[in-house]
């Protein structure tokens, strides 16, 4: 999230319990994600393309390991986001069962 805003923006990070669940948002005020690459980010070494201008060092591999962890943890992770208009990131895990 602070990679891809500017200087100063607020990221929120609200965490939340429901049924079963932990769901975990990342709010942010960066520069959002146009619908047509909310799937494909999650792919290993994807990039949104910029053109020859790539202000942003990477390699594409972060939300593609973030997701493989998630599942690795029977979890999901989703994105709403719009062009200029920040980016939502929800996390959602199991709880564990544990025996008393």
């Amino acid at each position: 999230a602070i990679k891809y805003s500017n200087a100063g923006t607020n990221i929120c990070i609200i965490t939340k319990n429901r049924d079963r669940f932990l769901v975990i948002e990342i709010i942010d005020e960066g520069i959002g994600i146009d619908s047509s690459f909310h799937q494909k980010i999650f792919d290993k070494f994807f990039r949104i393309p910029t053109g020859n201008i790539h202000a942003i060092k990477g390699f594409g591999l972060g939300l593609a390991y973030s997701k493989k962890i998630i599942e690795m943890h029977n979890g999901v992770i989703t994105v709403q986001s719009e062009t200029d208009k920040g980016s939502v990131f929800i996390i959602t895990l199991p709880y564990i069962e544990t025996e008393n």
